[in-house]
């Protein structure tokens, strides 16, 4: 008997611990720099904007959630890293939690918090994005510097044809101000149209930052813009 399935969410996936891990690895380009860096005591690499983040954060916590930043704290041990798989409790001790409401309860109050391109956020329409600020928040001090970065491909309900994106995800970033006390520091926003190489063929990706996220906006939670560091 044949089965059908309407949806992703359909298929039967299996659980056991390397089927979870590789699907873990897949989604999460980082986790390479994790696995290269194992291998050196002399040299480390270091994404290059994760490497802008460290240098904008402010002296105090950092926290970084879901963003496979645990390669981040073997060179920087103060960074606390928050993700929301079980399966890096087998390779890593660091904060594992369910949902985002519990961030808060398991975290120190932030100083810098950064979410970059988080696979969770999938699949979450821009309403929903911004309800979600409200569990970032909840972990973070007055004056915290919020990076937080994700892809537009990743966004459901979303009509690209109709719809200027720099203009509505610059508006979008703009109203947190007054729906979380957001207020925007820095953006990036990038929509580069494809060229084609010597061949005159197109490559393959489908925008310009799928390790990071195309959309990039930097906030101050309930305090002022700071000067940015390149």
């Amino acid at each position: 008997m044949k089965k059908f399935l309407l949806g992703y969410s359909d298929l039967v996936t299996k659980t056991d611990w390397r089927t979870l891990y590789r699907r873990y690895r897949i989604g999460r380009l980082k986790h390479q720099y994790w696995l290269w860096n194992r291998k050196s005591q002399t040299k480390h690499l270091v994404d290059n904007y994760d490497h802008k983040i460290l240098k904008n954060c402010q002296y105090g916590t950092t926290v970084f959630f879901a963003s496979s930043a645990y390669y981040l704290k073997d060179m920087f041990p103060e960074i606390v890293v928050v993700e929301s798989h079980n399966v890096v409790k087998s390779f890593r001790q660091d904060v594992i939690i369910s949902t985002r409401a519990e961030i808060s309860q398991h975290a120190p109050p932030a100083d810098n918090f950064a979410v970059v391109n988080n696979r969770g956020d999938q699949w979450f329409t821009p309403t929903q994005m911004t309800a979600n600020m409200s569990y970032y928040t909840a972990a973070m001090k007055p004056g915290c510097r919020f990076f937080y970065s994700f892809r537009d491909t990743q966004i459901p309900k979303f009509n690209r044809l109709i719809i200027d994106q720099e203009k509505f995800w610059l508006e979008w970033a703009q109203q947190l101000s007054h729906s979380h006390g957001l207020h925007l520091a820095w953006y990036d926003i990038q929509f580069p149209k494809k060229q084609t190489d010597g061949n005159g063929e197109y490559h393959t990706l489908e925008n310009p930052d799928t390790t990071n996220g195309n959309l990039k906006f930097w906030f101050v939670y309930q305090g002022n813009p700071w000067t940015i560091i390149e």
